[in-house]
């Protein structure tokens, strides 16, 4: 059965190949000298694939840079490695989406498709891993194998369950064909002539292999694997031990442990608007999400930690010595306390991001908080408790930030948080939202509620009003913070032409 079914999709007479457009950024992807100027004349031949890169390069994906005006600004935004991949994504999914299904749910397909590459990307971001696009793409066709099959032998999947899982699907597919669909999906998009490297990812993508965890064709596998199971627990609220599951995977897999797990699926979330705009697609309900979050968050993070209290050694007890090892100069870069970047590691990526918006002519906001009422609950309740009060109002302020900011440690209780590509305007309502934020965290400590408050300083290297170096940028930031304290606290103060502004309470 499985030759008849290969020889059906050879043919493309029941599931068609790639478009022309989508064969020429094949073409395009395949030639070592392709440059960003041939890629813009002939996606430039496709004015609907032209708009939509140009509205990908503009959303809140990509947000470290200036606004876009034209295709070619868009396409040095994306690079040329991302531009040719998000291209050939959209232009595979416009063909595909629109196909009339047999015994296959294409609407649950398809959020499922969308939503795991998101969430695919997610993780491929939090491991700093440099083609999260290619990520993006692999899982975006993981399971394209699943329509070729449903097209050429539209009873086959009749003999499924309504809503069958993921891991059915393969079950099933195994049983009857002898492979599952990320096997047979994989030479699929081998016979398209798509980069081998992604053809394996996708082979790999249901069990990632562990002795090529280090490769990039083998993080993408990872990625893509959990990015399927995060989603099919955000499509399909499932039971504490579905979230067990992941939290083992997410350690064994990716070396991440429950509360970065938690913080990723809520930043999965956050994502779900912009990538129902960019694919014209419904996802998943707000409330639906907030639901599943909170219980994610439950389980992973607050009120079960004897549940997963084991989950979160397995990435000492399992990995095997290079992942420890590669996994060691991360941690190195997080303050202990709160988790979040430590001073190293901010006046790395300060000087880092203000040499690149100098160069660029983007903007940087930097924030520097300054925390009230810290060191008065040190003094009454010790400093275990306070530093519990000072990791929960940090992770209170990075669950603000986008995933391009830098949310960091500066000293005690003072923190600082880089927000590339962001003028004075969009950063003043970020810290606005921040504060509101901090006012709303409630912390218990032996039965009595205390909050805490900030101090917060801003200022902005733009091209019209440059600062020289970068640490006269933070310097500016932290002076408008004391000025901030020194007005009555709780409130925010901007650094405007030499000197703090009156501060505002916000």
């Amino acid at each position: 059965m499985l030759g008849h079914l290969k020889s059906k999709l050879k043919a493309s007479l029941y599931f068609p190949g790639p478009p022309a457009m989508a064969q020429q950024i094949i073409a395009l992807a395949s030639d070592p000298n392709t440059d960003i100027s041939q890629l813009a004349i002939a996606i430039s031949r496709d004015p609907a694939l032209a708009a939509k890169l140009l509205r990908i390069a503009n959303s809140a994906l990509y947000s470290r840079q200036r606004k876009s005006t034209n295709l070619r600004e868009a396409l040095i935004v994306l690079g040329l490695r991302g531009a040719t991949t998000i291209a050939l994504g959209v232009s595979l999914v416009g063909t595909y989406m629109g196909l009339k299904s047999n015994g296959v749910d294409c609407d649950r397909y398809w959020r499922h498709a969308i939503l795991g590459a998101s969430a695919a990307r997610c993780f491929g971001a939090l491991q700093s891993a440099c083609a999260v696009d290619d990520i993006f793409l692999v899982a975006l066709l993981q399971d394209i194998a699943i329509l070729g099959i449903d097209r050429a032998a539209p009873d086959f999947y009749r003999g499924l369950p309504e809503n069958a899982r993921h891991r059915e699907f393969a079950d099933y597919e195994t049983g009857r064909l002898g492979v599952d669909h990320a096997e047979l999906g994989a030479w699929l998009l081998d016979y398209w002539k798509l980069p081998k490297p992604l053809c394996r990812a996708v082979a790999w993508s249901h069990a990632p292999p562990i002795e090529d965890h280090a490769t990039p064709t083998g993080m993408a596998a990872r990625c893509v694997a959990l990015g399927r199971e995060c989603v099919e627990i955000l499509l399909a609220p499932a039971a504490a031990n579905d979230f067990a599951a992941l939290a083992e995977h997410a350690s064994q897999w990716l070396g991440i442990d429950a509360p970065a797990l938690a913080e990723t699926m809520a930043a999965i979330v956050a994502e779900i608007p912009e990538i129902e705009r960019l694919f014209d697609t419904a996802l998943l309900q707000p409330e639906a999400a907030s639901v599943i979050l909170d219980q994610a968050r439950d389980l992973l993070v607050f009120r079960n930690p004897g549940a997963l209290g084991q989950v979160s050694g397995l990435r000492a007890a399992n990995l095997k010595p290079e992942a420890r090892a590669a996994a060691r100069p991360d941690e190195r870069l997080r303050d202990r306390v709160t988790g979040v970047y430590n001073r190293g590691y901010l006046d790395l990526m300060l000087r880092r991001e203000f040499q690149a918006a100098t160069s660029g002519g983007w903007p940087l906001s930097l924030v520097f908080i300054d925390l009230g009422r810290i060191e008065g609950i040190n003094a009454a309740y010790g400093h275990e408790a306070g530093d519990s009060v000072l990791a929960t109002a940090a992770n209170s302020i990075a669950s603000v930030a986008r995933d391009t900011d830098c949310v960091a440690r500066y000293a005690a209780t003072k923190f600082v948080i880089v927000l590339p590509g962001l003028a004075s305007p969009g950063a003043r309502i970020f810290c606005e939202r921040m504060t509101s934020r901090l006012r709303s965290t409630l912390h218990t400590i032996r039965d009595t509620v205390v909050t805490v408050t900030a101090s917060v300083g801003l200022a902005t290297h733009a091209a019209e009003k440059p600062f020289q170096r970068a640490s006269h940028l933070i310097n500016a930031a932290q002076r408008s913070a004391s000025f901030a304290a020194k007005s009555g606290r709780d409130r925010l103060a901007r650094h405007r032409s030499g000197v703090a502004a009156p501060a505002a309470k916000t």
